[in-house]
C-alpha cells in the first residue's frame, strides 16, 4: 500500500485500486466472522487487541501533526487528553455525573479545535452548531454514548479520505467510495435484517463464563431496542470495531510510513524495537488486569481507551478544515497542510 514516491503528483487508478481491494476484501472476510461469532470476537477482539490498537493509532496520529503543532498546542492537547483519561475513570465509580463531565469535555474538545482551525465569523458558526449538538446530547444522554460508541469506530474514515485525498486524477474519490461501501452501506443492511438468518445468536459457552452475554449486548444497542435489534447493534458494532483495528493496525502503519517516520525522527527514543516494547508491555498490563475479571479489564481499556479518543477528535477536525480555501483556515491547519504536502510531493 505505497503512498508513491515524492514528487509524484497522483496515484494511478490502478495503483489505488490495491488498497482499496484490499480492505474492502478484509471487510467482506471481517463481516462473515462477525456474523457467525459476533459474541466471541467483540468480547476477546477487545481483550487481545483493544490496547495495542490504541497504541499504534497514537503513532499515526502523533506523527500525522508532527511540525504542524507548536509546543503549546501540545501541551495543551497532553493536558485535555489526560483530564478526559480522568473523567473517564470517573466513570466507573459514577456513571451519571462520568458520562455527563465526558460529553462536557467532548464538546469543549471539538469546539476549541474548530475555534483554533478557522477563521473570523466561521468560528462562530461552527460554535453555535456544536453548541446545539452538546444540548440536544445532554437532553438525550443515552443517545449520545449510543451515537458515540458506534460513531468512534468510523474516524478512522476520516484518516483514510485524508490519506486518499492528497492524490488527484479522480482516485482518491474512487478509493473514498469503496470505503464508505464497507463502512456504511454494509452495517446499514445488517441493521435492516439482511442478514438475520445468517447471524449466530447464541454466546460460546467460554465467552458467556467471561462475560455476561446480555452486557454485551447492552454495551453497544440503542436505548429500548428489541432483542433482534440488539443483536443487529451487536454485530454491527463488532464487524465495525474490526475494521478500526485493520485499518489503524494494518493500513495506516503501512500507508502511513512517512508520518510514522517524521515522528520517530522527532522523538527517536520511540522509535523501532521501543515502540513495540511500549505496545507488548502495555498489553500485558492490560492482559493482566482482565485476568482479575473482564469487567475490570474492559474498566482499565476504557481509561486507556480515552486517550485515542479523545486525541482522535481535534486532529480529525483539523484534518477535514485542511480541505477547505486557505483563506477559510488558521496558520494550524495550514501547517497541517503544508506537512501534508510536503509528505507526498503535491
Amino acid at each position: 500500500m505505497p503512498e508513491g514516491p515524492p514528487g509524484r503528483h497522483a496515484l494511478t487508478a490502478a495503483s489505488i485500486a490495491a488498497p482499496a481491494s484490499a480492505l474492502l476484501l478484509t471487510a467482506c472476510l471481517m463481516m462473515a466472522l462477525v456474523i457467525a461469532q459476533p459474541f466471541a470476537l467483540n468480547v476477546i477482539g477487545i481483550m487481545v487487541l483493544g490496547t495495542a490498537h490504541v497504541v499504534l493509532a497514537l503513532r499515526y496520529l502523533t506523527g500525522r501533526v508532527t511540525g504542524a503543532l507548536t509546543n503549546t498546542t501540545v501541551q495543551v492537547l497532553i493536558v485535555v487528553v489526560a483530564a478526559m483519561a480522568l473523567i473517564r475513570a470517573l466513570s466507573v465509580l459514577d456513571a451519571g455525573l462520568g458520562h455527563r463531565l465526558e460529553l462536557v469535555g467532548s464538546v469543549i474538545i471539538i469546539g476549541g479545535a474548530a475555534w483554533l482551525g478557522l477563521r473570523g465569523r466561521l468560528r462562530y458558526l461552527a460554535l453555535a452548531v456544536i453548541a446545539f449538538w452538546a444540548l440536544a446530547s445532554l437532553v438525550q444522554l443515552p443517545w449520545y454514548w449510543h451515537l458515540l460508541t458506534h460513531a468512534h469506530n468510523l474516524v478512522p474514515l476520516i484518516f483514510l479520505w485524508d490519506w486518499a485525498r492528497r492524490y488527484r486524477a479522480g482516485s482518491g474519490l474512487a478509493f473514498t467510495a469503496v470505503n464508505l461501501v464497507w463502512a456504511l452501506a454494509v452495517p446499514a443492511l445488517i441493521l435492516a435484517g439482511a442478514a438475520d438468518r445468517f447471524i449466530n445468536a447464541i454466546s460460546p459457552q467460554f465467552v458467556s463464563r467471561l462475560a455476561d452475554p446480555q452486557f454485551v449486548l447492552a454495551s453497544t444497542a440503542a436505548p429500548h431496542s428489541s432483542p433482534e435489534l440488539a443483536l443487529r447493534f451487536l454485530v454491527v458494532f463488532t464487524y465495525l470495531q474490526t475494521m478500526h483495528y485493520v485499518v489503524w493496525m494494518g493500513f495506516l502503519q503501512i500507508a502511513g510510513r512517512r508520518e510514522i517516520t517524521r515522528l520517530e525522527t522527532a522523538v527517536p527514543i520511540i522509535a523501532g524495537w521501543r515502540f513495540w516494547l511500549v505496545v507488548l508491555s502495555a498489553s500485558l498490563i492490560v492482559w493482566l488486569v482482565y485476568a482479575t475479571g473482564y469487567y475490570n479489564g474492559r474498566a482499565v481499556y476504557g481509561v486507556i481507551g480515552a486517550v485515542n479518543v479523545y486525541l482522535e477528535q481535534p486532529i480529525a477536525v483539523w484534518v477535514l478544515l485542511a480541505a477547505l480555501p486557505t483563506r477559510l483556515t488558521s496558520d494550524l491547519v495550514q501547517r497541517l497542510a503544508s506537512a501534508q504536502s510536503a509528505v507526498v510531493g503535491v
